[in-house]
Parts: C-alpha cells; structure tokens; sequence
C-alpha cells in the first residue's frame, strides 16, 4: 500500500493593526475566533468589580448615525458604511471608497451629542478611519454666595465662572478582506472564503469641574458575507460579530483616593459582544432592496435589537426597528427613519439619514450626513 504525503502551505495574511503600525507580517484566523468565543464565556461569568462599573463609558452604548440607530442598533452584520468603526470595524474591508459622515443631536434637551469620522482605502492594506464621539453639557454655571452660606433675598448666587461635563472618545481603527482557501477533505479541492476582519484603538477622555479622566481601550470585529449572486446587485446573507472594550477598558481620574493607602480611583468599562445576522433580499421587479438584521449584545443581559429597511431605486429609504433595555423590567422601543441617497457623476454619492429613538427619558431625532467620493 502506497502512502501518499501532501504538503500544505500557510497563507500569511496580514492583521489590521499589525498592517496599520507595520509591526510584523503575521496573521492568523483561527486564534482571532477562538478569542471572540472565549470571551463571550468569560462575559456570561459575573464578577463584582465589573457590577461596580457597569455604567462606566455609558456614553459609548448611545450608538452613531441616523440610519443604523433607525434600524433599532442592528447594525453588526451590516457596517457597510463609515459607521461600521462603531459598529464593527471588520466593515471597513468591504469599502473600497472615501467616506466622510457626521451625525449632531440634542439628548432629552440638554446633551450635545455629534459625531464625525473619516475613512479612507489603503490599496491592498485594508481601509484607515478616524472618529471623534462626543456628548456633554457646555456652559453649566458655577455659582457662589458671597460672605454667606445661604441664599435670600440680599444674598442671591453670583455665576463664578463656566465649566463643561463632556465625554469623549477618538477611535483609530482599521479594516481588511481576508481570503482564505479551506481545503475540503483529503484529495478534495479548496474552498474560497473570504472574511472582513476589523480593529479599534480608542481613547477616551471625560472632563468635568475639576476633575477629568482618561482611558485607553480597543474593540476587534469578524464580518462574514455570502453573496448569492454579482456583488453588485446580488443577495446577501451574514454574520458579524464585535468584541467591544475587550480589554476591560479603565479610566483613571485625576481625584485622589479617599485614604492614602488607597490606590487612584478609576473605573472599568465592561467588555461587551455583539452578535448579529442580517439579510438583503434585491425585488428586481420593484427595483428595490429589503434588508432585515437582528442583533444581540451581552452588556445588559443580552439584549435584543431588530431593524428592516426599504431601499427604492438606490434614492429613498425608509427604515424601522425595535431595541430592548432591560432592567427591572424589559423595555422595548420603537425606532424609525428614512434616508435618502443623491448619486451624482464618478461614482459620488451623499446621504442624508433621520431617525427617531423613541425612549422612556424622552424622545430625541438624530440626523446624520454622509459623502462618499
């Protein structure tokens, strides 16, 4: 009997931040997915010093642009767009265009709350994006009572001076298209898979009166597509998954510890994994698109989120879904939106998206711009 020995070849591939600060040439798959399954166990453990900090960096669950928040968050099987640096920066790999988005609203009346971000394709070195997130209060007074420590009609409060309680995050992220040849069996042909594969490496300052922190932190995205028919007018089903602060991110503000032997008081943000799935369906006949995605995540117990859209003609969306917040008791709110799509020559497109998150703090109405060139 004849033994036949075949000889196997690894494929190096490079990794986003690997690719992005030229440190190395090496990238494997397997361990990535490997690691974001492994931390979804280690996010089902509960731990004390994780509840104490549950609401630190509450500000980075708010979410980014009109269109995904209309489709209720469901977004980490989409990120087809420059939002996907939020969402999962695995998306970045399937751009091969420049977009520039930005997104302002007020929060219940009193929070700023804006968003701007470029991405730009790096040839055959996967797409760079910059993004700055921020929400705060501006120009809160700062009053005192002069020569007394109460207030009448002789002592009113005089405005001192004027601070600002904001919260910011500047992400630095990267994205690639992976291809890999999975062999089928002994003496059997190849299989071609390509995967999109993502990084964020995020810094975070929040300032306040007299006090500020600062925190370092990363999240890694996998995003696995199946087109059924031409890219470019085909079906699509995928997968995506995004590990957010998978580090347990800290924040380490400047105010000292209340004993000395105490160390600095800091906070940690919660690792958190978003699973979603989504499906785009071409209506030939209408010339029109429907997409339907479902997400979870495990920050809140593992809530749910679902979003559809109808794209007309590439022109005019129109958007719905519905997002969980679990507490005490499950709150379900509605969301809703529409976009609409201008393309003009070599291929540029601009976007206009609005969208309504309904909440039981109060209603808010994002609206988010988008050029893409």
């Amino acid at each position: 009997m004849k033994t036949q020995k075949h000889n196997s070849k690894i494929q190096k591939v490079k990794c986003p931040l690997i690719s992005l600060f030229e440190i190395g040439k090496g990238f494997i798959v397997i361990p990535l997915i490997f690691y974001l399954l492994s931390l979804s166990s280690l996010l089902l453990v509960p731990s004390p010093v994780l509840a104490e900090s549950k609401f630190a960096g509450e500000f980075l669950t708010l979410g980014v642009g009109a269109r995904p928040l209309a489709m209720g968050g469901s977004y980490a099987a989409i990120a087809d767009d420059s939002t996907a640096v939020y969402w999962n920066p695995a998306g970045l790999g399937g751009l091969n265009h420049s977009e520039a988005s930005f997104m302002h609203s007020t929060l219940f009346g009193l929070d700023s709350f804006d968003f701007f971000n470029y991405v730009h394709p790096l040839g055959n070195n996967g797409v760079l994006g910059l993004s700055w997130l921020r929400v705060g209060v501006d120009d809160i007074f700062h009053t005192v009572v002069k020569e007394s420590s109460y207030v009448s009609t002789n002592k009113r409060p005089e405005i001192k001076e004027r601070f600002s309680n904001v919260d910011n995050a500047f992400f630095l992220s990267h994205g690639r298209k992976l291809e890999l040849n999975i062999p089928l069996g002994e003496g059997r042909n190849k299989r071609r898979v390509e995967l999109l594969v993502g990084a964020n490496l995020k810094f975070i300052y929040t300032a306040s009166y007299k006090r500020n922190a600062l925190g370092v932190g990363g999240d890694c995205g996998i995003l696995w597509e199946r087109w059924f028919r031409d890219q470019s007018n085909a079906n699509r089903f995928a997968v995506g998954i995004t590990a957010q602060d998978f580090f347990r991110t800290k924040l380490f503000w400047n105010t000292p510890p209340e004993f000395p032997n105490q160390p600095s008081n800091s906070d940690t943000i919660m690792p958190n994994l978003k699973v979603g799935t989504s499906y785009l369906q071409n209506v030939d006949a209408l010339k029109s698109r429907i997409l339907l995605s479902v997400d979870t995540n495990s920050l809140y117990s593992f809530e749910m989120h679902y979003g559809f859209e109808y794209l007309f003609m590439d022109l005019l969306a129109l958007r719905i879904g519905l997002q969980e917040k679990k507490g005490e008791e499950t709150l379900r709110d509605v969301t809703a939106g529409a976009g609409l799509w201008l393309a003009f020559a070599k291929g540029a497109v601009f976007s206009v998206d609005y969208a309504f998150v309904s909440s039981e703090l109060g209603n808010s109405n994002r609206v988010s711009l988008m050029m893409r060139f």
